[in-house]
């Protein structure tokens, strides 16, 4: 068995009723080339070039409600970026990996190459949130080590090449960087390619660490998403098999 959660654990990533993303006002690239925003701004693209959605960052006070069927695109790109724990945005102990990936189990373990918008997870959020995030709970889950995980491309809205017209029905395509779709998408997650992949046992991993550690996370966690305590304050503790 693991042990119980602490109550009120919202992942990082997770969407908020005032943090709304948007689509900017739409033009062409000279040339016809690709989408552009008519007031765009450097941040409005990542390093390789993909425009993003909009999406305002609000202080927590004035963020409003959480919305856990919505994922924070600014949210999500940071914590892919840097390999952060997508629920306490906790920096991995070695940036370098292996890092934790959790999916839901689609009858088969998480494969070589396999693509992902989830970001990681350290050991002790993904044992909170394979109990209380509903389709983890409710379908099963599988979880990896990973040893790299390198951006892939993007998901995002797609538009018909040479207009600003969104391609009706179509929502969150998976585009690779560097193809001829990806100035016609607006990113709305980052995705990444998942190698030297090994599969993981959350109750082993949960009893490597111990009971008295794991209790001491969960009290990071919850203060860190209460807002009491910054991210970077944390219990060290084993978090990978060996």
């Amino acid at each position: 068995m693991l042990p119980k959660p602490p109550p009120g654990v919202v992942p990082f990533i997770a969407g908020r009723s005032e943090e709304e993303s948007y689509i900017g006002p739409l033009t062409l690239l000279p040339g016809r080339t690709g989408l552009a925003y008519t007031d765009e701004t450097p941040y409005d693209r990542d390093s390789f070039g993909a425009l993003w959605v909009r999406a305002p960052l609000r202080p927590k006070a004035r963020c409003g409600k959480p919305r856990l069927e919505r994922v924070h695109a600014f949210r999500q790109r940071r914590c892919m970026l840097d390999m952060r724990c997508q629920v306490c945005r906790q920096s991995p102990p070695d940036p370098d990996g292996p890092h934790l990936f959790l999916m839901r189990d689609v009858g088969r373990p998480v494969e070589e190459g396999e693509r992902t918008t989830s970001p990681p997870v350290c050991v002790p959020c993904a044992v909170i949130a394979v109990q209380v995030c509903p389709p983890l709970r409710d379908d099963g889950y599988v979880a990896a080590w990973v040893g790299q995980a390198p951006a892939w491309g993007v998901a995002g809205t797609p538009f018909v090449p040479g207009t600003v017209t969104k391609i009706p029905g179509r929502d969150l395509v998976q585009v690779e960087y560097g193809t001829r779709g990806l100035p016609w998408v607006v990113a709305a997650r980052t995705v990444v390619a998942l190698h030297t992949v090994t599969p993981a046992d959350l109750h082993e991993e949960a009893a490597r660490m111990g009971p008295v550690a794991l209790e001491r996370e969960f009290a990071r966690i919850a203060a860190v998403v209460a807002g009491t305590t910054p991210a970077r304050k944390r219990v060290t503790a084993p978090c990978r098999s060996s």
